[in-house]
């Protein structure tokens, strides 16, 4: 039969270790949520490249419609493209 008595030593440093790679999993996932790059303009409007390969505009107001993340340039540029046809095309804030 195995037995499952952990040492108080050894339970500290299995505590540990997990706490280091909880620490190590968040820091990684925000430097892949980060943007990259330089800040491309369409019509007035800022966008940036995530990590991960979507583009997420900034410097616009929070319920401006283009709010998210989207897969490509074009996809992006054609939802630009549709709110200046509605005429409700968000000014970037710089």
């Amino acid at each position: 039969m195995s037995s499952n008595y952990i040492s108080d030593g050894e339970r500290e440093y299995l505590e540990k270790r997990k706490a280091e790679a909880a620490a190590m999993e968040l820091f990684f996932e925000a430097k892949n949520n980060e943007l990259v790059g330089d800040i491309k303009t369409y019509k007035g409007i800022n966008y940036r490249m995530h990590q991960r390969g979507h583009y997420q505009c900034v410097d616009l107001p929070p319920l401006s419609g283009l709010d998210g993340s989207f897969t490509s340039t074009f996809s992006l540029h054609k939802i630009i493209d549709d709110i200046e046809r509605m005429k409700k095309l968000p000014k970037s804030g710089k």
